[in-house]
């Protein structure tokens, strides 16, 4: 008797923590939808990446645009919503009107709706660009039919605008180059994990032939329209793609290299 007593009070004890670690699961899956809902009260709304009107604003919402509330105003009378997009940031607290609890019924959505949240939620990250202050890649590619590998730090000056600067060899058969320069990156769409941009760079090339040719060092100048798309994952890193046409020329000769190249970036 009393061994089954034991067994028993074993068993009732392994089990609670197991339902309560369930309930808690339940409960954060839950947690997103069963947020309040809240509506915009004036003409535009600011989302900023802060509580406060010195952080950069990532996002303005419209007349009667619904959001979900993350956290009420506590701080400054600033409240962290939750828009549609993904993006979460502040909003004045007088600026939304709590309207309706948060519902735990599963929302009606599409099929391909439906895939696109799995995709954000599992793989893409949120829209950093919005509020990145620096970033940078580590390019490699083919310049020409060379090999070509660049580091190229920025500092975002908007969401839409960065100022990049790049440096690397590129090694050829018949020479090695060193490539320096500045530049500035426009992105089209920094509201959504993918951006496509185009940039616009400046700089020089420091040509120099091998041992076995009959080059001269020389330096020319550099002019680099191109663009790309950036891809953005979880943790504020990524993959940027750059097409480019690199033109170097000086007052007596001219020579168009095409750049294609893939790169490992981060924001912070």
């Amino acid at each position: 008797m009393i061994a089954r007593t034991g067994t028993l009070a074993i068993a009732i004890l392994l089990a609670v923590p197991t339902e309560a670690l369930a309930a808690r699961k339940d409960d954060a899956a839950l947690s997103a939808e069963a947020r309040p809902l809240a509506r915009v009260l004036s003409e535009t709304a600011e989302v900023r990446s802060g509580p406060g009107f010195s952080f950069r604003v990532i996002g303005v919402m419209q007349r009667d645009d619904v959001v979900r509330m993350v956290e009420r105003g506590k701080r400054g009378g600033w409240t962290r919503v939750q828009l549609e997009s993904g993006i979460v940031g502040w909003v004045l607290s007088e600026q939304i009107l709590v309207f309706a609890a948060g519902s735990t019924e599963p929302e009606k959505v599409g099929p391909f709706r439906r895939a696109g949240r799995k995709l954000r939620e599992k793989l893409l990250g949120p829209p950093n660009l919005l509020t990145a202050r620096i970033g940078g890649t580590m390019s490699a590619g083919a310049l020409g039919r060379e090999g070509l590998f660049l580091v190229r730090p920025s500092v975002f000056i908007s969401p839409n605008a960065a100022i990049e600067a790049y440096l690397g060899p590129s090694v050829g058969r018949d020479a090695n180059r060193g490539i320096f320069g500045i530049g500035g990156n426009l992105f089209v769409s920094p509201a959504i994990p993918f951006s496509l941009f185009v940039a616009l760079g400046t700089g020089a090339v420091y040509t120099k032939g091998k041992v076995d040719t009959l080059a001269d060092a020389r330096w020319t100048y550099l002019l680099s329209p191109g663009g790309g798309f950036w891809i953005i994952f979880k943790r504020n890193v990524g993959i940027r793609f750059d097409f480019r046409n690199h033109v170097l020329f000086r007052a007596d000769d001219a020579q168009s290299l095409q750049e294609y190249s893939g790169a490992l970036a981060f924001t912070f």
